[in-house]
């Protein structure tokens, strides 16, 4: 089991579920494939030019790009560590792993900083004149309300400017302003005459990817909670199972705002889709269960009532949408937090199993764990997974309640929190 975990070791991941490519093949003669990154580290085989590779994942944070791959010698898989440009393909490889994430608020905000960037080395006489200091400070509070979960608020803001001033800054902002409040095709109108406008590599891929999301979602039916809007499949949700789950994402936000301090200023969108749709529409790995991307995603069976397990799905993602409001958090303690407050608990064989490994040096660090695990697959998520409660139950056990509410009002304070929670787990 340890070796499943070699994903965890050191450093930040890049965390893939993409299919390897074909062509990705090691590039030179007797090319060393070691146990580790580092060059010294010990030799696992010598592999022939033209070996095919199986990439499992990408770790950066060496002076030399590193990955650990799986290869096939003589019917016999083994594991082991290439540096980069012992690899071949590697382009192709890479650009599966671009296209298959899902847009996330982050992305969109990122595309909008963009259209501002190009905007600003464009001279009066280019036709078009700067932004002025007014309307930058209107893009900044927009950014902030979008990031608070007020995307309504913040497209408010921007829409009597957008009537002043057809600006691709202001119209790109408007649009992820309104694909936060789950106004997908205002959105893309925004963002298309933004590009019109200005051509914007990093807005044009948002736009056809959120397109892409539209056109596979059929979750057209809604429902209004006190704290939730959920937009659900009719023909995949009975209408009962939809109420039922706007009165558990209610329920939950209530628990879990009391616990942490969370507010929310406008109804949380909860989109509950089949699972093909869900798929489709997020290229989430095979194992997900939900996600929370600024909206509450959840995918269903046809047909599927209201149970335990589905309370306890969408208490998950509740909570990811309350830490959202709060803040920044790494993986964590995003995914910690999210399996304590729903009800999960750490089997104690888990618990042993991962304190043997950390004794044995096998666990990394918990600011190693900060990225994304959309890619994992399923056996290597469920160690992740449990690694992430297995901290947070230590975070309650030895700073209690109030500490934690306190953690989520003085964020700072979380890198030394870590590392005291690094000591108790033995990392």
């Amino acid at each position: 089991m340890g070796l499943l975990l070699v994903l965890l070791l050191t450093m930040t991941i890049r965390e893939v579920n993409a299919q390897t490519p074909a062509d990705v093949r090691v590039r030179d003669e007797n090319t060393a494939l070691r146990s580790g990154c580092p060059a010294d580290a010990p030799l696992v085989a010598s592999l022939a030019a033209g070996t095919p590779l199986k990439l499992r994942y990408a770790l950066s944070g060496e002076s030399v790009p590193c990955y650990k791959v799986a290869v096939d010698l003589g019917g016999r898989q083994i594991d082991g560590y290439l540096p980069a440009s012992a690899i071949a393909g590697l382009d192709t490889f890479d650009k599966s792993l671009k296209d298959a994430n899902w847009v996330t608020t982050g992305e969109a905000l990122k595309a909008v900083r963009g259209t501002l960037s190009i905007e600003a080395l464009k001279a009066p006489e280019g036709g078009r004149t700067p932004l002025p200091a007014s309307l930058k400070v209107v893009l900044a509070q927009a950014e902030q309300l979008i990031d608070a979960n007020q995307p309504g608020r913040a497209l408010a803001l921007l829409e009597p400017e957008i009537q002043k001033r057809r600006d691709p800054v202001l119209l790109s902002m408007a649009g992820v302003a309104a694909w936060r409040a789950d106004e997908t095709k205002r959105a893309l109108e925004y963002w298309r005459e933004s590009l019109e406008l200005s051509p914007n590599p990093d807005l044009e891929k948002l736009y056809k990817r959120v397109e892409k999301e539209r056109t596979n979602d059929q979750s057209g039916e809604k429902l209004y909670g006190v704290r939730v809007v959920l937009r659900y499949d009719a023909g995949t949700v009975p209408v009962d199972t939809a109420r039922g789950m706007v009165t558990a994402v209610d329920s939950a936000f209530a628990r879990v705002s009391a616990q942490l301090g969370c507010f929310a200023e406008e109804k949380i969108v909860t989109i509950i889709q089949s699972r093909d749709a869900y798929k489709k529409a997020t290229d989430a790995a095979e194992w997900s269960g939900g996600q929370y991307d600024g909206r509450i995603r959840v995918p269903v069976m046809s047909g599927q009532q209201m149970d335990a397990r589905q309370e306890q799905v969408l208490a998950h993602e509740t909570t990811h949408a309350c830490l959202a409001m709060l803040g920044e958090w790494p993986s964590w303690l995003q995914e910690g937090m999210a399996q304590k407050l729903s009800g999960e608990t750490l089997r104690p064989q888990m618990r042993a199993q991962l304190a043997e490994m950390a004794k044995a040096g096998q666990l990394p660090k918990l600011e190693a764990l900060r990225s994304g695990w959309s890619g994992l697959d399923a056996q290597h998520a469920h160690l992740a997974y449990s690694l992430a409660l297995d901290a947070v139950d230590a975070l309650y056990e030895n700073f209690g309640n109030d500490g934690v509410r306190n953690l989520m009002r003085n964020p700072e304070r979380l890198a030394a929190i870590s590392a005291e929670l690094d000591k108790r787990l033995g990392l």
